[in-house]
């Protein structure tokens, strides 16, 4: 965030790549390990992941937007940045409220996309060199952004690592050249790690799916026919 204060939106984004990397990816399982995981820890926990997967990714699309070159006037330039970078954040925290007053509970699937993809997909294509350079440029970012906040918001399956599952080879696979391209872009042609990062967030987002296994496809409907069903909170 005070990298986008101070009109660095890359850098921003790679903040928060590595911060995902080096800690949140992994503090769980250092907390499991070393038996200090609490109630208090899972809570922190979850308002940290709302502030780096969805209010900083929103400052970081507001920041990009609010310069951009979109043919319009500084002030609809400027509404238009709010606007993006705000449904992020709202989306998100409808989310959150959503779950903990009909939370779906089904160990191994997210209901909805996640916000840390949420998040991810709008701040790297907001900060990507070859997708906001082609047909439709920053303006897919527009329409994609607002369409990413709504998919938080279904109860579409998402599969998650909170589960041990048998992954086919093809999948495993996948996620070797994820992290392998990810870092070694990063590493070698920083300018393009926001273009292979979003070419991965979207092919999760979009193709996920395919991990689940009929039943499991078919008892999530059900947990959240059930969710649905009870009184809220």
């Amino acid at each position: 965030i005070c990298l986008c204060i101070d009109n660095r939106p890359f850098a921003a984004g790679i903040a928060i790549m590595l911060g995902y990397l080096c800690g949140d990816a992994i503090d769980g399982m250092v907390a499991r390990k070393l038996g200090t995981q609490n109630e208090f820890g899972a809570e922190y926990d979850t308002i940290a992941d709302h502030l780096a997967h969805c209010i900083a990714p929103g400052a970081i699309v507001y920041t990009v937007y609010r310069s951009a070159d979109l043919g319009l006037s500084p002030r609809v330039t400027h509404w238009l940045a709010i606007a993006l970078g705000s449904s992020i954040m709202v989306a998100a925290s409808i989310r959150h409220a959503r779950n903990i007053i009909h939370p779906v509970k089904f160990k191994g699937i997210w209901a909805g996309l996640p916000r840390s993809v949420l998040g991810f997909m709008a701040l790297a294509y907001a900060n990507s060199r070859l997708f906001t350079t082609g047909p439709g440029g920053l303006w897919v970012g527009v329409v994609l952004i607002p369409l990413l906040g709504v998919a938080t918001l279904t109860y579409l399956p998402f599969p998650n690592h909170h589960m041990a599952r048998k992954f086919q080879w093809y999948t495993r696979l996948a996620i070797s050249c994820f992290l392998l391209s990810t870092i070694g872009v990063l590493v070698l042609y920083p300018d393009l790690v926001f273009d292979v990062f979003f070419f991965w967030m979207f092919g999760y987002s979009t193709g996920a799916w395919i991990t689940l296994t009929t039943e499991e496809r078919k008892n999530f409907r059900a947990a959240v026919r059930l969710a649905l069903a009870k009184p809220a909170k």
